[in-house]
């Protein structure tokens, strides 16, 4: 009877570490659930925007020329004109009519008792390759006109400026004093070309009683006021 006793409580015993072996620690629900994670995701990275273009105009405003107070004083008279024609060249250096989209001359002063004319002319084309053309076939004439033979006459004399790109200028001696002298000293005007992106220009001073040398000085500081002027020419904008 005792053995059939001490049997009975063993099987209950290993009946109860059975159920303990079955249970958990925690309450069910109470600890941390473990979550799949989720794939990594890269960023998205926006493709660079494209510089925006920089439209060129194809015309010639007055606020891309020089003004009164730049070209001479705001009394002298000034006369503009819209039309595609010839660049205002001394007239042994010929008639140079650029193939532009449109061009505007501008020219204040009268001339009269020995007063110098301010010039600046502007031509845009249809493109910057089609300026450096137009650039440089007005270069090619101001060479020519320089090879003029002097005599006793005018002498024309071509140099580089350094306004722009293609920049030069001509010195116009009226009486060929510099092929014996300096030609800063002899009396005559300056005209400067240059060029920005699509567009041509102009500027200096026709006729005067001035020495090459202060004429110029002042060629050259209103071609570099003239060149300011038409960066909306230039494809890199302003």
């Amino acid at each position: 009877m005792r053995q059939t006793a001490q049997t009975l409580v063993l099987g209950a015993l290993v009946m109860a570490l059975a159920a303990c072996a079955g249970s958990t620690d925690e309450p069910s629900g109470s600890g941390p659930t473990a979550t799949t994670a989720a794939p990594t995701q890269v960023p998205t990275v926006p493709s660079p925007a494209e510089s925006p273009s920089v439209s060129v105009p194809q015309d010639v405003p007055e606020d891309v020329v020089l003004g009164p107070e730049a070209l001479g004083t705001a009394e002298q008279p000034r006369t503009q004109d819209a039309e595609v024609g010839a660049w205002a060249l001394p007239e042994p250096c010929g008639a140079v009519v650029p193939d532009a989209a449109a061009m505007l001359t501008v020219t204040q002063g009268t001339g009269e008792f020995e007063e110098p004319v301010g010039l600046h002319q502007v031509a845009v084309f249809a493109d910057a390759d089609a300026a450096v053309s137009a650039a440089g076939a007005l270069t090619t004439a101001l060479t020519e006109c320089a090879r003029i033979p002097s005599g006793t006459g005018t002498t024309y004399v071509l140099e580089d400026v350094a306004v722009g790109a293609q920049g030069h200028g001509l010195a116009t001696d009226y009486y060929g004093a510099s092929v014996g002298g300096p030609l800063d000293e002899a009396l005559g005007s300056y005209l400067v070309t240059t060029r920005r992106g699509s567009a041509v220009t102009v500027v200096g001073t026709l006729g005067g009683e001035s020495t090459v040398g202060a004429a110029r000085a002042h060629a050259v500081a209103l071609a570099q006021s003239a060149w300011e002027l038409l960066c909306v020419y230039d494809s890199a904008g302003c």
